[in-house]
């Protein structure tokens, strides 16, 4: 959103259309805020405690009957005006608050296409060869809003995937050091540091000259092709892609071995016999 410097009445921001639902929502409340318009078309007050079904529809419908009309109208008026032409059929009512809940539902409803959509978008996401390490941060936190704004849980686990399986070949032993960290230290702000602290190791290693052979090879490559090397994130306990060791859900090897073994022993205790 920018404000212009000879007219700050004059905020301007992209439309709304299909797919920016989720950012054009926060600017058109901050909008509506900045304008004291909000109240009108979000009132946010406490239910009185004690009431039935019936009286407390009919004291939320006196306080939707106590707005004004004039300001009403203009909290509609500036929602209008920041929509597509393609979005007008979302606004035919004259009460600004159906209006909010209906472009509301809409769009973070749309449909199980979308969704995926979204989901194949985050989980494909992959950290350019030019971009800094806070750009690519800030990118997945992004796409994370956009999904949770369409009604997708996405927690720290989904994000730490997303930033990490990101991230090309040069990165392993980055995500070997990763893999190493204890899982209840693994915080998407402790993945967050670590990644903004590892840039900072390769900047300072590629200014005196002390890049690895192996980060050399992939930047090399991603000079050439310039993009970045298309990857798919390898977890290093069962070779699986899709995920890394922190959250792999495979028994080790270890494991199912001394199962096996107890199992046995257990058959014999039990009067039988293991041959």
């Amino acid at each position: 959103m920018s404000d212009h410097a000879d007219d700050p009445s004059r905020t301007s921001f992209p439309l709304l259309v299909e797919g920016n639902y989720a950012e054009w929502a926060i600017r058109m409340e901050a909008e509506l805020i900045r304008k004291k318009l909000w109240d009108v078309v979000v009132m946010e007050v406490d239910t009185p405690e004690g009431l039935s079904v019936t009286e407390t529809a009919d004291w939320w419908q006196k306080l939707l009957d106590k707005r004004a009309k004039s300001r009403m109208a203009e909290a509609r008026a500036e929602m209008v005006r920041r929509v597509s032409g393609g979005q007008l059929v979302h606004l035919v009512s004259r009460d600004p608050a159906i209006c909010w809940e209906t472009l509301a539902e809409v769009h973070r409803t749309h449909g199980f296409a979308t969704r995926l959509a979204l989901r194949r978008q985050f989980y494909r996401a992959m950290k350019g060869g030019g971009e800094t390490m806070q750009a690519w941060i800030s990118r997945v936190k992004e796409m994370a809003f956009r999904l949770k704004y369409a009604g997708v849980t996405v927690d720290d686990e989904d994000q730490i995937l997303a930033l990490t399986m990101g991230l090309d070949d040069s990165y392993d032993s980055f995500i070997i050091s990763l893999d190493a960290t204890p899982t209840a230290q693994l915080t998407l702000s402790h993945v967050i540091t670590r990644m903004l602290n590892e840039e900072v190791r390769r900047n300072d290693a590629a200014g005196s000259g002390s890049v690895g052979k192996d980060e050399a090879l992939v930047a090399a490559a991603v000079r050439v092709g310039g993009g970045h090397v298309v990857t798919s994130r390898k977890c290093f306990r069962c070779g699986e892609e899709g995920h890394i060791r922190a959250f792999c859900k495979a028994v080790p090897k270890k494991q199912e071995e001394d199962k096996a073994v107890a199992a046995s022993l257990a058959v014999v205790s039990d009067g039988g016999f293991a041959f």
